[in-house]
């Protein structure tokens, strides 16, 4: 199985192409985890192993990659995983304001009474 390597610089907004980021900024996202990247890579169904690495040229930052099976051309396949991982933190923050207006409005039912 021919496999590639993707490390969480790759697709972060806040890196430059010297640093390492791999796809252009409009596709990227700022502040990428290696939990998000491994769970875009099971959303969208690739089999992956997530590894906790330090990138080379930021050893410093904490950071991991992924190893995952070759299905498209690798820039095809980081833009794909960066825009899932978008669509995800959008969701995710959509739940949170949800949760944020129950909660209030349950406060206001409770100063009611």
């Amino acid at each position: 199985m021919k496999e590639f390597v993707i490390w969480t610089v790759n697709l972060d907004r806040r890196k430059s192409r010297k640093e390492g980021r791999k796809i252009p900024k409009r596709f990227s996202v700022p502040g990428v985890k290696l939990s998000e990247l491994e769970a875009a890579c099971e959303a969208l169904g690739i089999k992956c192993i997530a590894e906790r690495k330090r990138y080379p040229k930021s050893w410093w930052e904490e950071g991991g990659r992924v190893v995952v099976e070759k299905r498209s051309p690798k820039t095809q396949l980081m833009i794909t995983l960066a825009q899932k991982i978008s669509e995800m933190r959008e969701a995710e923050e959509k739940s949170k304001k949800e949760k944020a207006k129950k909660a209030k409005k349950k406060k206001e039912k409770k100063r009611k009474k």
